[in-house]
């Protein structure tokens, strides 16, 4: 397989201390009008940029931040930001009913994103011209009444000195829903105008979730055979399948029951957590838990800050059990097909159990946004006297200690991997293809998931207001600001990156300059939240290189421009296919070929088929992280229960 690019290998200084390569970089940093420190960070050449800035990213409305030099006002100091609130709610009530009125309320370039509440599908409107066409043919259709101020109250924001605005949550209702609603409003000098408006399902007025059962044991059988009967669906149909009983299967199927929708969700492993407790055994998830928490289950005080993979395991499998959700293990699907009427005939192999038909009238795919790992053809490679293998396949470093290992790829898993054969000193070297985005941990959690974190009384923060808060800028504005976040972090960091540089390990600010932000939303890699790893290649305990191999030659692996190495264990951290491929291996060609592309931005700002239309009806791609699965389940849920129900309106397509 040819590379993905040439890259001029980086020349490390020799020094001996952390110390030393800290004593090398400058002090002080220049300034930004917006009164953010400028980066000192200098890295030049086209190789510093190794995905294009619209790969997967087909976003076509970016417009600047409403500055207070843009606006040419600003709020006074002792603004009343309550009254504000209440006055604009009042105004927007009244908007509701008027289109033209409810454009006016926007700046020129502001933006409406709109979840499953007026246009039933998840869509952003940019710019008053988008947002007026679709408030004339949206807001007639949808009365809307009942709009309270909610928490958190109302306070001017000014995270940087450029730029302020007041950040209002509100609930309502229309004719079929109860909503949220956060507008993050900024004062001009035509009044106090609307920057973004994002409206969210929360609920069906007529359909809430089932009021919990009684629970006394009255039944002829006992509750674990009862339980066993259930799960077997004999006789009887259900509304749902999932493919998949991850976090996000097992979320979606938690919503579904409490709405009462019966799903059974199939799952090869054996046991349900067995995609966490089968990985590599040095792994904890990335980031602190405080947004991870499941839907009606929250994890228990206590819980480790970096959850461990196999303790996440062994938690997805007391969830199912708690929640007495219905789950398939060692069962696969062996053929499915859509019916005419648009429903799905499914067989599925239950292992010891049989074959089975499920006729349900939605399916949802919840396999994992990774689809198949890649593994690069490299010539020679079947008579290499070492091993090779993908990093889904490696569990440990024990049985290498005193061997020679090299881990070829640079974003979380080969880091990660990296790591662990460094912390019981064995030699270990990363082959570095392209440069990969780092950040700390300390300086990135506060900025990016702060708003979750506990007290220091370890009182937790209310889910619902923060992940309001966390979904309600759409992608343009979010993109301005991850681009000012992403150099502010690399001011932080600057310590840090400066000194991986001196080791030769190439960085750089990601895609669009938005640091992991558009990375995630295209790659869903290609960065690395610094868990210890980056010391260790400042240390020297984990060496780099750069390029990539050209081939292996018995006992030799030949890395480009010749260089002959030895090593006894090469791992291919390589990362996985898109989704399309787990679509296609488990529902087939036919499926798979209606499918649109999945993930990427599409060009009002919206990822690419998660969570709402694919392109086939009644499939619904799940997929995402633990807070993603939280979040979109919800809304997910919800609409299959209103078009079970019969109550959905039809999706807005203009």
């Amino acid at each position: 397989m040819a590379p993905t690019a040439i890259l001029e290998r980086t020349t490390a200084t020799a020094v001996d201390s952390i110390a030393e390569l800290k004593a090398k970089i400058a002090n002080g940093h220049a300034t930004h009008p917006n009164g953010a420190p400028k980066s000192a960070l200098v890295r030049d050449g086209p190789e510093r940029k190794p995905v294009a800035d619209d790969y997967m990213y087909d976003f076509k409305y970016n417009a600047p931040l409403p500055t207070l030099e843009r606006l040419g006002t600003d709020f006074a100091e002792d603004t009343d930001a309550v009254k504000i609130a209440e006055d604009f709610l009042v105004t927007l009530q009244a908007a509701f009913a008027d289109p033209a009125k409810f454009t006016s309320l926007f700046i020129e370039d502001g933006v409406w994103r709109d979840k499953i509440v007026f246009a039933w599908e998840y869509r952003t409107f940019n710019g008053t011209a988008k947002i007026g066409e679709a408030a004339k043919d949206l807001l007639a259709n949808t009365p809307v009444a009942n709009l309270k101020l909610l928490s958190p109250t109302p306070k001017v924001d000014r995270p940087y000195d450029d730029l302020a605005s007041i950040q209002i949550h509100f609930s309502f209702d229309t004719d079929k829903v109860g909503a949220s609603g956060v507008a993050n409003v900024v004062k001009t000098t035509e009044g106090i105008k609307i920057w973004t408006l994002h409206t969210v399902i929360e609920s069906l007025l007529d359909f809430p979730e089932l009021p919990n059962r009684d629970g006394h044991m009255i039944a002829p059988v006992s509750w674990a055979t009862q339980r066993e009967q259930d799960t077997d669906f004999e006789g009887r149909q259900p509304d749902v399948v999932i493919v998949g009983g991850g976090h996000n299967g097992l979320m979606m199927a938690a919503r579904f029951k409490a709405l009462g929708v019966s799903a059974i969700i199939i799952e090869r492993n054996e046991r349900i957590g067995d995609n966490w407790r089968k990985r590599y055994e040095s792994l904890s998830l990335h980031f602190p838990h405080w947004e991870d928490h499941f839907p009606y289950m929250p994890y228990p005080e206590h819980w480790p800050v970096y959850t461990p993979a196999g303790k996440l395991g062994e938690w997805l499998d007391w969830y199912a059990s708690a929640m007495e959700l219905y789950a398939w293990t060692s069962s696969s699907v062996t053929s499915c097909k859509q019916e005419d009427d648009g429903s799905w005939r499914v067989e599925v192999n239950r292992g010891g159990h049989g074959q089975r038909v499920l006729t349900p009238k939605h399916l949802v795919m919840a396999t994992s946004l990774a689809g198949v790992p890649m593994s690069p053809y490299i010539p020679g490679q079947e008579e290499f006297k070492g091993t090779l293998r993908h990093s889904t396949t490696h569990d440990s470093s024990r049985e290498w200690v005193g061997k020679k290992v090299l881990v070829v790829g640079t974003s979380s898993s080969g880091f990660d991997t990296a790591y662990d054969f460094a912390r019981r000193g064995v030699d270990v070297t990363m082959l570095q293809r392209s440069p990969t985005y780092i950040m700390s941990l300390t300086h990135s959690v506060p900025r990016i998931i702060g708003i979750y974190e506990p007290d220091k009384n370890g009182k937790r923060p209310d889910l619902d207001e923060c992940d309001r808060m966390a979904y309600s800028m759409p992608v343009g504005p979010s993109e301005e600001l991850g681009r000012r976040l992403a150099e502010d972090l690399e001011v932080l960091d600057h310590d840090l990156l400066a000194a991986m540089e001196a080791r030769g390990f190439q960085t750089w600010r990601g895609q669009r300059g938005t640091g992991t932000q558009t990375l995630g939303y295209s790659k869903n890699g290609g960065f690395y939240f610094d868990a210890g790893a980056c010391e260790r290649i400042i240390n020297g305990d984990i060496k780099v290189e750069q390029g990539w191999i050209e081939k292996f030659d018995g006992h030799k692996t030949i890395l480009n421009g010749g260089r002959e190495k030895e090593y006894d264990l090469v791992i291919l951290a390589t990362g996985f296919s898109n989704t399309i491929d787990s679509v296609r291996a488990t529902l087939g060609d036919d499926v798979a070929d209606r499918c649109n592309d999945i993930w990427g931005v599409d060009e009002e700002g919206e990822l690419k088929s998660a969570w709402r239309d694919c392109g086939v009806p009644n499939l619904w791609i799940m997929v995402g992280t633990l807070q993603h699965g939280r979040y979109h389940s919800k809304r997910v849920s919800l609409r299959i229960k209103a078009m079970l129900e019969g109550i959905a309106g039809e999706k807005y397509v203009k």
